[in-house]
Formats: C-alpha cells, sequence, structure tokens
C-alpha cells in the first residue's frame, strides 16, 4: 500500500496532473448531479450543464494544445483528456439528446475505460495487476467503439457545427479516442503479447455476453412468432388476434424488452435519429424512453414482432400490468415527482370496515412554459370504494362533486384541453383500480389533493387485517411518507412495518410507499355497528354461507400453465362426472385416458378466456386463477366481450376457483355477477362436487354481502332499537355493492342507471358509472351540468364518520342553537 501511495504521489507532481485532477473531480461531481436529476425524467440540471461544458472546452482546448505541442512531456496528460472529453459529451447530451436516455451501466463501463487509462498509459512493468487492468480496458473499450458507430453518420454534421463554440467537436470524440487509443494499444501490444491476450480476453468476454443476450431475445421472438403462426390457424373470430400472443405469453424480461420496441427501447431501425421527433398516431405509451446498446444490437438480430403498436400495449397491459402507463395524458408529465405522501387510516374493527385517506403533494423540478398533469393510479383491496376527493385551489381545500362519469370527463377534457384551468378527476377502473388526475402542477405551482377509501378488513378464522393501498404515480418512491393509524376501540395491533404509539395514533414515517399490513382480533360485535340514514337503518351482520343442491349439467375445467398433472387427475377421477375443457371455442371431453396429453396442449396457457356464453346451462367451472389476464377494457368492442355481456347471465353458471390468485377477467366477471363465484381449496371443491352441492352466501333484496370482511350488510326501516354507533362508511359500502350487483342491468337500460347513478351520489362513491370531479368554481360546475352535492352523504372525511343529521333534526339542532343564543343575549342585557 505505501508503494502504491508513492507512486500516486509521484504522479500528482507530473506537470499538468493537480490542475487536472481538480477540473476533472470538479466536473465528475457536476456530470453525477445532473444524471441523477435527468434520471426522473427533469431537465432542471441545464445550467449545471452549461456550467461543465465551459470548463470541459477551456480543459480540453489547453491539455490538447499541449499535448500537441510538446507530446513527451505531456503524455500523461491524456487519460485526462479522454475522460474530461467524454465528461463533456454526455453533459451535451442533456442539451441536445442525440442519445435517449442511457442506463447507468452505460456510465459506469465508461468510466471503467477511462480509469483503466490511467494505469495502462503509465504502466512501467508487467504484473498480475496490469494484466487485468488490460483485460478492463478491453471490456470497457467496447463502448466507445459502439458510440463511434453511433456517431459515425453525423460526423459530416460535427465537423461543419465545430465552429458553434466547438460544440460539433463532441460528435468527433468517440472516434477520435478510438483511434489515439488504438495506436497506443498497437505500440504496448508490441512490447508485451500478453497485453494483447488480456486486453483481447475483455473484448470476448463482452462479445459473448452480448451473444448469449441476443441469442435468449431471438429465441423468444421465434417463440412468439411460432405461436403466433401455429395458432393462427385456431379458429375463434370472437377475440382480437393478440389475445392469443398474450394467453401464451409468459411474463419475463426478455419479452418485456421485445414489446418495448420502439416504445421505451431505441431500435437498429432509428439508430442514427435524433429524440424528440416521435410519431403520431397510435396509442400513448407513457414511460421513460432509453438507449441500451445491448438491446439496441440484440435487436438487429431478431425478427420484429408481427403485432401492432396497439396490439403490443394491450399485451404490456394485461400480462406485465403498465395500465397506468397507457392512460390518455392531456398534458405531459415530465419533471413531475410526489414529494410528500401522508396516510391516515381509521379502522373501525367493529364493521370490520376501515377509511384510508392518503393526500399527496405533487411538485414539478424546473420551470417550464407548459404546465403538467400528474396522474395516479391507486390499487385497492378487494371490495373497496372510492368515497372522497379534494384538491386545495389557492390554498383553499375544495371537495369533490359526484357525477356521472360520461359528464366528469367531459368537463374535466373540456377545463384541461381547452381552458387549461384547475381541476381534478377520479375514475374507476377494472380490477380494483381508480385513477386520479391533477391539472395544473408547475415549478411555480406545486399541488396537493386529498382522496378516501373505504375498505373491507380481510377477515380470518381468528384474525382481521388491513392491507395498504399500493400506489403508481411521478416518482413516488422517493416521498416522504407519514403514516398514521388509529383503531376507534381498544384492539391490540400487530404491523408488519415499524409504527410507534404515539398520542393514541399509531406513527410511522419512512421513504417512498412500501405495501404493509395490520392484524388484529376477528371482531364479532355487529350488534354495535350500525347506520342509520333517511329512515333506513344499516346493520351489519356475520356472512351467511350456506351449502345448496347443486348438480351441475356438466363439469369443465378451465386449464391453463397453474394446473398440475395431479390436480386434473383428481376431479377426472369423479364417478359419474361428464368433464370437459375448452380449447379456443371446442369442446373436448377430458377423462382418464387423455388427461395427461390434454395437460400438455395447456403448458404455455397462461390464462384462459372460456366462452362463458356458449357453456351449457347449470354447469360447474373449475378454475386455478392466476394474477394476469386481459380484463373488459382490453376486450372492450371485441364480439366475445358482446357476447359476454348479452349471454352469460342467463347460463346460470357456477365458478370454483381453488387458487388463492384471481386475474382482472375472473375479478371483473364475479364483480358483474355474471356467474356465481366461489373461492375455495382444492379438497373442497372435490368435497362439494362428491357431495353435489354448492356454497352461496346467503343474499337477499335488501342486503349486500361483503366477503372478504365476511359480513352482510342489511338494509331495514329505521329501528330505534339499534344504536346508530356505526361510521357513514356502513351505508357507502351498502351503495356500491348494490350498483356492482346491477353493473349488467346497467349497460342496457337508461333508467337503471339513473337510480343507480342517484344512489352513487347519495353515497358520494366512485363506481363504473360514477366519477368524482373537482373544478376550480361554481360557476364552472353550472357550466358542464354538474349539480353539486345536496342532501348526500358528501365526502367521507378521517374526522367526521358518523350519523348525519335527517332534517327534522336539523330543524331541532337550528332551535336549540336559536335558544341558546336568545338567552346568552338575554343575559348578557341583564348583566349590563
Amino acid at each position: 500500500m505505501k508503494y502504491k501511495f508513492e507512486k500516486f504521489r509521484e504522479f500528482t507532481q507530473k506537470e499538468g496532473v493537480t490542475l487536472s485532477l481538480f477540473i476533472t473531480f470538479f466536473c465528475l461531481l457536476l456530470l453525477s448531479i445532473i444524471l441523477t436529476v435527468a434520471t426522473s425524467g427533469s431537465r432542471s440540471a441545464e445550467p449545471l450543464c452549461q456550467i461543465n461544458l465551459i470548463f470541459e472546452f477551456i480543459y480540453g482546448v489547453t491539455a490538447s494544445f499541449m499535448i500537441l505541442r510538446k507530446r513527451e512531456r505531456y503524455v500523461h496528460l491524456i487519460p485526462f483528456l479522454f475522460l474530461n472529453w467524454l465528461i463533456g459529451c454526455f453533459s451535451l447530451n442533456i442539451f441536445i439528446p442525440i442519445f435517449e436516455n442511457l442506463p447507468v451501466w452505460v456510465y459506469l463501463v465508461t468510466l471503467l475505460f477511462c480509469f483503466s487509462n490511467f494505469f495502462i498509459y503509465n504502466t512501467q512493468n508487467r504484473s498480475n495487476t496490469t494484466l487485468i487492468l488490460f483485460f478492463i480496458n478491453g471490456l470497457s473499450y467496447t463502448i466507445i467503439l459502439y458510440y463511434t458507430l453511433y456517431l459515425l453518420p453525423i460526423s459530416i454534421i460535427s465537423v461543419v457545427t465545430i465552429l458553434l463554440l466547438g460544440l460539433g467537436f463532441y460528435g468527433l470524440v468517440p472516434a477520435l479516442i478510438s483511434l489515439i487509443h488504438f495506436i497506443k494499444l498497437v505500440k504496448l501490444f508490441h512490447e508485451d503479447s500478453q497485453y494483447f491476450i488480456s486486453f483481447s480476453t475483455g473484448i470476448l468476454s463482452i462479445l459473448i455476453a452480448l451473444f448469449a443476450f441476443t441469442f435468449r431475445l431471438n429465441s423468444e421472438s421465434k417463440k412468439i412468432s411460432q405461436n403466433q403462426i401455429s395458432k393462427s390457424f385456431d379458429y375463434n373470430e370472437d377475440l382480437p388476434d393478440y389475445i392469443r400472443i398474450s394467453q401464451h405469453l409468459e411474463p419475463n424480461f426478455f419479452n418485456e424488452i421485445l414489446l418495448k420496441k420502439d416504445l421505451v427501447y431505441k431500435s437498429q431501425k432509428d439508430f442514427f435519429s435524433l429524440r424528440g421527433f416521435d410519431s403520431f398516431g397510435g396509442r400513448q405509451y407513457n414511460e421513460r424512453k432509453i438507449h441500451n446498446p445491448f438491446i439496441t444490437i440484440a435487436y438487429s438480430f431478431c425478427n420484429d414482432l408481427d403485432l401492432s403498436t396497439d396490439d403490443r400495449i394491450n399485451i404490456l397491459k394485461s400480462n406485465f400490468d403498465k395500465r397506468l402507463e397507457t392512460e390518455e395524458q392531456l398534458w405531459s408529465g415530465e419533471d413531475l415527482f410526489t414529494k410528500e405522501i401522508k396516510e391516515d387510516i381509521k379502522i373501525y374493527p367493529a364493521s370490520r370496515l376501515a377509511y384510508t385517506e392518503i393526500t399527496m403533494h405533487i411538485a414539478c423540478k424546473k420551470e417550464s412554459w407548459q404546465d403538467k398533469e400528474a396522474i395516479y393510479s391507486f390499487q385497492l383491496p378487494e371490495g373497496s370504494v372510492a368515497t372522497s376527493l379534494s384538491l386545495w385551489v389557492n390554498g383553499i381545500e375544495r371537495k369533490g362533486v359526484l357525477t356521472t362519469k360520461e359528464k366528469a370527463q367531459a368537463a374535466y377534457k373540456q377545463i384541461v384541453g381547452v381552458e387549461s384551468r384547475d381541476p381534478s378527476l377520479m375514475q374507476w377502473k377494472e380490477g380494483n383500480k381508480v385513477v386520479v388526475r391533477v391539472f395544473p402542477v408547475s415549478y411555480e405551482k406545486p399541488r396537493t389533493f386529498k382522496c378516501g377509501f373505504t375498505t373491507p378488513l380481510q377477515a380470518g378464522q381468528t384474525e382481521m387485517k388491513y392491507k395498504s393501498i399500493s400506489i403508481k404515480g411521478p416518482n413516488v418512491s422517493n416521498a416522504s411518507t407519514l403514516s398514521r393509524i388509529q383503531i376507534t376501540d381498544n384492539s391490540k395491533v400487530r404491523t408488519s412495518k415499524n409504527f410507534e404509539l404515539k398520542n393514541n395514533f399509531y406513527v410511522n414515517t419512512s421513504k417512498g410507499l412500501d405495501d404493509w399490513e395490520a392484524s388484529m382480533p376477528l371482531s364479532k360485535t355487529f350488534q354495535t355497528s350500525s347506520f342509520t340514514w333517511k329512515d333506513k337503518t344499516y346493520k351489519i351482520e356475520e356472512i351467511q354461507k350456506i351449502a345448496v343442491p347443486f348438480s351441475p349439467s356438466e363439469i369443465i375445467l378451465d386449464l391453463n400453465s397453474n394446473w398440475t398433472l395431479t390436480e386434473i387427475e383428481s376431479f377426472v377421477n369423479l364417478d359419474g362426472s361428464s368433464i370437459y375443457v375448452y380449447k379456443d371455442k371446442e369442446k373436448t371431453a377430458i377423462n382418464r385416458d387423455n388427461f395427461k396429453t390434454i395437460q400438455a396442449e395447456f403448458n404455455n396457457l397462461h390464462y384462459s378466456l372460456l366462452p362463458l356464453y356458449k357453456i351449457t346451462k347449470n354447469s360447474l367451472i373449475i378454475t386455478k386463477s392466476g394474477t394476469f389476464s386481459a380484463n373488459f377494457e382490453e376486450l372492450d368492442g371485441s364480439e366475445y366481450l358482446n357476447k359476454i355481456r348479452t349471454a352469460t347471465q342467463q347460463q346460470n353458471l357456477k365458478v370454483i376457483n381453488f387458487s388463492p390468485e384471481i386475474n382482472p377477467f375472473w375479478q371483473t366477471v364475479k364483480e358483474q355477477k355474471y356467474v356465481d363465484y366461489y373461492q375455495s381449496t382444492l379438497q373442497n371443491s372435490l368435497k362439494m362436487i362428491k357431495q353435489h352441492q354448492f356454497a352461496v352466501y346467503k343474499t337477499k333484496e335488501t342486503s349486500v354481502n361483503i366477503e372478504p370482511a365476511g359480513i352482510s350488510i342489511q338494509e331495514t326501516a329505521r329501528d330505534s332499537s339499534f344504536k346508530d354507533n356505526g361510521p357513514n362508511h356502513i351505508y357507502r359500502m351498502y351503495a356500491f355493492g348494490k350498483v356492482l350487483e346491477e353493473q349488467v342491468k346497467i349497460q342496457n337500460d337508461t333508467l337503471a342507471s339513473n337510480k343507480y347513478v342517484t344512489l352513487a351520489k347519495d353515497a358520494n362513491i366512485v363506481t363504473p358509472i360514477s366519477s368524482l370531479i373537482v373544478l376550480e368554481t361554481d360557476e364552472d360546475y353550472k357550466k358542464n351540468g354538474i349539480e353539486k352535492n345536496v342532501d348526500t352523504l358528501g365526502n367521507a372525511s378521517i374526522k367526521n364518520d358518523g350519523a348525519v343529521p335527517e332534517p327534522h333534526e336539523w330543524v331541532l339542532i337550528i332551535i336549540g342553537l336559536t335558544t341558546l343564543f336568545v338567552y346568552y343575549r338575554k343575559n348578557k342585557t341583564q348583566k349590563a
């Protein structure tokens, strides 16, 4: 170590080294800051780029002049010159993005090349360390060659633009470095052949890694293409063509890269095109564009997928959960970040419900002539409903108004797209998702919005759990997060995240928003949980599950890659049952003789879309669901979805899912009551079939079942014998359940639609037919035909969740207050 320190001190004493070290470290620090800021999509570090370019211009001209004039005296400065040239290139790329956003490893490999040069340009004797450095240099030299090849077509432009403050020179830097370094290497290889072997091994290592990566990517590409060709003989005109690919595509790193070609990753076909001239048309895909040299080269050896942009986006949505990235964006969301998140949770153990209020502070990293639009996606636990929205306008909280989804969307587009003023919109999406939009956000005008969600606790045998809400949005992972839990009784709570008990609240501060859960003992004290609203009492009871006689006409196994041979065998061994599978739209009998052959045909089917409308009436479907699938949104407009909506409900189909998961397709089918759905275990499923039974939850016209919580909400005439101790969330959950139950009727019945929109407004809940919107002024609501909330529950609140006074109660309150005021004035007059 002492010897190395002496060598370093000796090196620093050479002419120009100390100044070069200072400038290099200073510019490297600035570049690190620039790239860190740029990674989040911001261009706010451009002033630092200017500083870097000024320093690099002065240093580059001075050092080049010194080396050209007295090469032997200043040759030790060549590695400094290379490094500073490249720092200038990367700084300039922020201004003129010839390269798309580069991944971190590209910068690190470039840095390795420059650092290894300091040693091999000043090497005296061969050693193991020297050979390792030549290996590293060979490995990293490949990235310089890539830069050279990439920039070769614009070299003429670079020469012409050198006169423009010398900026064009940076287009020639990789070629100059490649040439100068090659000449130096030839000399060193001539001195010692071991240097050549180590250097060549480094280059060969990269080529082998590139070959392996390209081979795997090409293999996946061929697999998709072959599957597309083979499945083209399957005749199913009801489904979109891309569904065949989606169903047989296992989500993995390589498939995602293939689908994101030209959407996210730069390909060879626009290898030399500048960023910023994106093609128009097609569906929007909002994800940071990346230039990855490995991927760009690999694309050159892969066949293009015969899929349109829209089809690839649909597959990314269904197989990779990229639905937020495809949301229509009226204005750019670039440079936005989430500064602070506040989670405020109130748990009602007696009602097995919770209310979560999330406050988001959004900011913009740089000044811009254009206002920004922020879009957030909230993934809710099953059965949850959005019940409040607020936006701060000029420092004042304005609460959301509930209206039809069509009116809300039209008003938002008019005000954002045409008038460019303040709105916020909350919309329901399939798969327990809610999307919130906020506009405008700018550097001078950060925004705050708040949204609330009523959530059923997940009931087990002895415990019930609250699960946190997952959020996607502008740079959520770096937000400062404050989480707080309050319990309305003395229940003991156990959390998966470290909460501290402070002033009767459980509090946690962290960075970002991790998934977490809170567990507590299962409550059965339903007699204290009721809520009265408009002469009706809504009380909570334990859900009633009963076994009803059911002998299915047929049993359909909904096979996919999640099934095992043992599971299939357990069903085909059932005596006296007619068991079938559907391949596309064709029904095939499955039995002890052919189940292994049939199972092999479904090995690569990762989710199915059964033709429910074709299945024989009173059939039983057995499924083992995964986590992903296409949903009704992706299938919209297809004959398949039209037939599902018009011809399924009357089939009286029963479905048992023996998986703990449920994919978006089955989730929607269940919510919209196209089938009778029950989730159980494999053993219990077999038992029910043998006993000719099916498990159902008791329902009535005046009740709604909340299955995750194991409760039923009953509507009755106002009953004074019940203590009105429950939160208003009980009624909100009841109304949400009713709207979902009637979803199928609503689609083709205008009167029913009006009826259930009124119910949604009454409970202030976001549903498939209703949205919450905040507009800047009361006049905006009038202009867009939106009536403000009158005589409704209004927005939910963490502070006010009890009973709302009835009209006659308001009269009594006003009389009481008036009496107190008169009494107070009279006493004051007498004392005077």
